[in-house]
């Protein structure tokens, strides 16, 4: 999860862009729906698409990012206080679809599958607030009254109405379904990380009500509907520890720090939130259970820890990762990260850099800085394909520099793109590893020598077989350093013919012949990861 500072300004960004996305647009009629399960299929996406902003509503913007070649982009937030603002007549509810179904008819027209963020927000329904912890300042009241939380009891026949006309709008059913609708739309996931309290404040047995009726009524719209969890996040908790067994040593350790002492609380509560939402298979079909940040090293050991949680269930559940990143760890927040280590020696300095256009070291450090995106982005992927997550959702569309939500994070360089649609070589990284991976049956890391990490993709009906591979760094290396090389063998990959190198420029990746036959790989390997064929 998110650190709580981080999440009360971000919050306060949200806040603003969902308040200006207001325009109302219909949309035309289009082709018949037909299934879309060659997009649905597709284990790439892309998160925090905010659907209602007038930037989103572009057309441009759908069109630009199918270049990456991912197939799921997430709506968020898609609340019922935006479509239903006003308390219903009776049994007569007045549902404002206008900006919801102009975003679904421009992403779906450049080959999108969608999945919807539900959220509450505040609204003429909205429940106690039975959660405000101490956060050691005050904070406005508007936040605390923004957050999701259960509907007043007298409302929640009309929250299982909103879930069923949404269901039934866009499952193409050919029944009351959106004007225009190309392909059905049945991903619904049940809030935001909601173990932290600037998202939700009501309890977890509050949650569980709110996740099983909307369970109930989605799927008595539509059957075939998928129900996803809120998003659990643990950070970099699980650095080096494949099979998660040093969780509660570096947990206790992590809450025992003085300078954690204040939120220790907070987190116990997101601990046993994030716990409880595992536990409540029975009431979703899909776990999110993204890792949250640029921690490549903490895939398989955060994939061990959940999947040693879910077995106390009974009941096995696909689990995808819908916010990943890939931005350096140059600003970090203390009391949000659990090894220190990780993050980029002098930081702060290369951010200035990269904010200021007239700071001399501004082109040294921005090209440092996309390059270290580019090779994130590719290894965090590749890490959580092997560690067993069916889906992948690169987190942020764009930077966020330039607009208001700027004021809410220490960095702003967080997307694939700058917000004029210029493509960074995090954009290229995605495009490669979606051309080569998407698709892909199997992914599994191999046993790497001389300090190569080495996975390999298979592909169903075919004996095709795909390489990724880098350089492993033991520790952070600083923007003055040079990249370390160094000539390894990969065993087992044989009859290779081409590699590509993950771009770290803004451009796209180009093959390089390999020679050699059928004998095994000795390449020359940097921490750019590279793809093998």
């Amino acid at each position: 999860m998110k650190t709580i500072a981080f999440r009360i300004l971000a919050l306060l960004g949200i806040l603003f862009l969902t308040a200006c996305g207001k325009s109302p647009a219909s949309s035309k009629a289009g082709a018949p729906p037909r299934s879309g399960e060659e997009r649905r299929d597709s284990r790439f996406g892309i998160d925090y698409v905010f659907y209602s902003e007038p930037f989103y509503q572009r057309e441009e913007w759908p069109r630009k990012f199918s270049g990456t070649g991912a197939r799921w982009v997430n709506f968020a937030p898609v609340s019922w206080a935006s479509i239903e603002p006003q308390k219903p007549r009776g049994v007569v509810h007045r549902y404002q679809w206008a900006a919801v179904d102009r975003a679904v008819a421009q992403w779906q027209k450049h080959g999108w599958s969608i999945s919807f963020t539900l959220r509450t927000m505040s609204g003429w329904f909205a429940g106690p607030i039975k959660y405000r912890p101490d956060m050691g300042f005050t904070l406005p009241e508007i936040l605390w009254k923004s957050t999701d939380r259960l509907p007043e009891p007298s409302a929640m026949p009309a929250y299982r109405a909103w879930v069923e006309a949404m269901v039934e709008r866009y499952d193409g059913d050919g029944r009351d379904d959106m004007p225009g609708l190309r392909f059905p739309i049945l991903h619904y996931q049940v809030g935001n990380e909601y173990a932290n309290p600037m998202f939700w404040t009501g309890t977890v047995e509050d949650y569980e009500t709110l996740l099983r009726e909307t369970w109930q009524s989605a799927k008595k719209a539509c059957p075939e509907v998928k129900i996803i969890s809120n998003g659990i996040r643990w950070n970099d908790l699980f650095h080096e520890d494949p099979e998660g067994l040093l969780f509660e040593k570096r947990f206790a350790a992590f809450l025992e720090k003085p300078s954690n002492a204040r939120t220790a609380a907070i987190w116990k509560r997101a601990r046993a939130f994030t716990e409880k939402t595992i536990a409540l298979a029975p009431f979703y079909d899909i776990l999110d259970a993204g890792g949250n940040g640029p921690h490549p090293s903490a895939s398989a050991g955060y994939m061990s820890w959940v999947r040693k949680e879910m077995a106390k269930t009974g009941l096995k559940r696909a689990i995808w990762d819908m916010e990943a990143r890939c931005e350096p760890q140059i600003a970090p927040i203390e009391s949000g990260v659990f090894h220190p280590s990780l993050s980029v020696p002098g930081g702060k300095e290369i951010l200035e850099a990269v904010k200021k256009k007239n700071n001399p070291g501004h082109a040294k450090a921005q090209e440092w800085y996309r390059a270290e995106q580019a090779r994130l982005l590719a290894r965090v992927f590749v890490t959580r394909f092997a560690a067993g997550f069916e889906k992948v959702f690169m987190g942020m569309p764009h930077d966020w520099d330039g607009t208001p939500a700027a004021l809410t994070v220490r960095n702003p360089y967080m997307g694939l793109m700058d917000r004029e649609g210029k493509p960074w070589a995090a954009f290229y990284a995605l495009k490669l590893l979606a051309e080569k991976l998407d698709g892909f049956k199997t992914a599994e890391k191999l046993p790497g020598e001389g300090g190569a990490d080495l996975y390999r993709f298979t592909f169903p009906g075919s004996s095709r077989v795909v390489y990724a591979a880098w350089l492993r760094e033991e520790k952070v290396r600083p923007l003055s350093d040079p990249l370390p090389a160094k000539k390894v063998l990969l065993k087992g990959v044989r009859n290779a013919r081409e590699l590509w190198e993950i771009p770290t420029t803004s451009q796209e990746a180009s093959p390089a012949k390999l020679e050699g036959g059928g004998k095994e790989l000795i390449i020359e390997l940097t921490p750019t990861p590279v793809i093998i064929e």
